[in-house]
């Protein structure tokens, strides 16, 4: 049984005056990202790959430390483009969390349309899923673990499930990890730092 585990990265250390993109983690997400691996420690990844977000990175290092494997940097897991609480990057601007929340829902909620930032949500999730399957393809046959980014994530579980997306993106932790058996990315689990499941 094969099967994909995405990991949302833990926590940022948040500098409103550099680019959400190009944050690392906190202490406390450091440790948070300790504990998330002992949770994971019964899977048997092939592959750990993360995207190029330095808080992805370190996540993934650390979660790899437990598993004695590198980590591989890949291009397309990126959060989407104009996407990050509280600062968003490029031409989206700061904004505050009442209207973040507000753009998100608009952003789950009309895929193809240019809600913010410089990616549709549709744009966005095609970009993630041809990454994820590129990822897949090099381990055919042992588990796939992606340190990756929470709207990315959202969009791509949305659409192997059918979750309402924006209620899904609002209870994910940092970090934490989906479950997707493989090839039909079906049978989800949610693990958390406080439960096995949510």
């Amino acid at each position: 049984m094969q099967r994909l585990i995405l990991v949302k990265h833990s926590l940022p250390e948040k500098i409103e005056s550099i680019p959400a993109r190009e944050w690392a983690l906190s202490s406390e997400g450091r440790q948070r990202s300790h504990f998330l691996a002992d949770k994971l420690a019964d899977f048997q990844p092939g592959i750990i790959a993360a995207s190029t977000e330095p808080k992805a990175i370190e996540t993934a290092q650390i979660i790899a430390q437990k598993f004695n494997q590198q980590v591989e940097i890949v291009e397309g897991l990126q959060e989407c483009v104009g996407v990050a609480r509280r600062r968003h990057r490029t031409n989206f601007g700061f904004v505050e969390e009442k209207k973040f929340f507000e753009t998100l829902e608009a952003f789950f909620a009309t895929l193809d349309k240019l809600v913010m930032g410089l990616e549709t949500a549709t744009q966005a999730n095609q970009r993630f899923q041809q990454a994820v399957e590129n990822i897949i393809a090099k381990t055919p046959h042992d588990d796939v673990m992606i340190v990756a980014h929470g709207t990315v994530m959202t969009l791509f579980v949305a659409g192997c499930t059918g979750i309402e997306p924006f209620q899904f993106w609002r209870q994910l932790g940092q970090p934490m990890a989906i479950v997707l058996l493989l090839p039909d990315f079906n049978s989800l689990e949610i693990i958390t730092l406080n439960s096995d499941k949510l």
